[in-house]
């Protein structure tokens, strides 16, 4: 689908009657690695996953990296396709960007699940330094250049290490222009959002816990859940947990009929 001067690629499944889930991948991810999550939810929703501008199928211009850019991109894709009212679950990356959308256009989604976001996480709002960017660029590149099976092997994840292979091997470098731009406060964001949001987030000690809490404090109607021993793919690391706990939160705070 053309928007917002690029064409944004998707999958699209599941109950064509059902009230639509957006499923939005994090940094280096791309829409096929949320294909276990979608087969959980296409009994009850029409289920959409997106490839970001520069990841997966989608355009991967050399400049549009900025949160308004990505917010852009977002909102005007749910446009194109006329959808109203959807659920947005946003990973890492795009847990931001599904933050800052539910805060420019509050009434747009129904409701929102932030998996770890960025700008929660300590200190990621920051922009990184010229070095952090030129390394990641590197990392990207070795991704590009490694052997299939080296490649494969590096992911810990057996269920996912084909989705994981293709969208390390699609991702484009400048991608590291997120970095440059660095993430929305937590303070000029969450305070907007006015939709139901469950936030998870990884396993942290007790005083990150903490600090998540106040920064929730600051929604109208938020559930914090910290998922135990899960990193920062949540979903990847306890993903019955996951899709038990959405699915509560959802069958909480939505009307499905």
């Amino acid at each position: 689908m053309e928007t917002n001067g690029i064409d944004i690629h998707y999958y699209r499944t599941g109950n064509p009657d059902g009230v639509t889930l957006v499923l939005a991948h994090g940094l280096y991810d791309d829409g096929r690695c949320f294909a276990p999550t979608m087969a959980e939810f296409t009994d009850q929703f029409d289920v959409i996953a997106i490839d970001a501008r520069g990841h997966g199928l989608s355009d991967a211009p050399s400049i549009g990296y900025t949160i308004d850019d990505r917010v852009a991109d977002l909102a005007g894709l749910l446009d194109e396709l006329s959808i109203d009212s959807p659920i947005l679950w946003g990973h890492s990356m795009v847990g931001n960007t599904v933050a800052c959308l539910a805060a420019t256009y509050p009434t747009l989604p129904r409701t929102l699940v932030l998996e770890d976001p960025a700008g929660m996480l300590h200190g990621i709002h920051e922009r990184a330094s010229e070095e952090r960017i030129f390394n990641v660029r590197e990392l990207i590149e070795s991704w590009h250049n490694q052997s299939c099976t080296a490649l494969l092997e590096s992911f810990e994840h057996e269920a996912w290490k084909e989705y994981l292979f293709h969208a390390r091997r699609r991702v484009s470098t400048d991608v590291t222009e997120i970095f440059r731009n660095g993430y929305r406060r937590p303070s000029t964001t969450f305070s907007k959002i006015t939709c139901p949001t469950l936030i998870l987030r990884a396993d942290v000690d007790d005083d990150q816990r903490a600090l998540d809490r106040e920064r929730v404090d600051r929604f109208d109607d938020a559930r914090l859940e910290h998922v135990t021993n899960a990193g920062h793919c949540i979903r990847r690391d306890e993903f019955g947990t996951t899709v038990h706990l959405i699915r509560q939160f959802l069958s909480d705070s939505v009307e499905t009929e």
